[in-house]
C-alpha cells in the first residue's frame, strides 16, 4: 500500500507494477476515501467523517455511547471492512 499524488489512475498503476514488490496505491487527490486516515478510521466509535470539508473529527462523549455498540459488533468481520 501507498500513497501517491497522482491524479491518473492508470498512471498509478502503472507505477505501482513497475516496482519489484507490486502495491495497491493510495490515491486521495482522487477521492477524500483514499486517505488512509479516512479507511481506518471508518467505523470506530466517536469518528464523524466529514467528506465535505475533508475533515475528521473526534468526539469524546460520543465515543462513550458508540463503544458498547462497537464491542458488539466487533466480532463481525464485515463491521470493519
Amino acid at each position: 500500500m501507498g500513497i501517491l499524488p497522482h491524479r491518473d489512475v492508470g498512471r498509478a498503476l502503472e507505477v505501482a507494477l513497475s516496482l519489484d514488490i507490486p502495491f495497491w496505491p493510495q490515491l486521495p487527490r482522487v477521492s477524500y476515501f483514499e486517505d488512509m486516515y479516512v479507511q481506518a478510521l471508518e467505523n470506530f466509535p466517536g469518528v464523524i467523517i466529514d467528506p465535505v470539508r475533508q475533515k475528521i473529527n473526534f468526539d469524546l462523549s460520543r465515543f462513550y455511547d458508540e463503544l458498547p455498540s462497537y464491542f458488539e459488533k466487533a466480532e463481525d468481520p464485515g463491521h470493519l471492512g
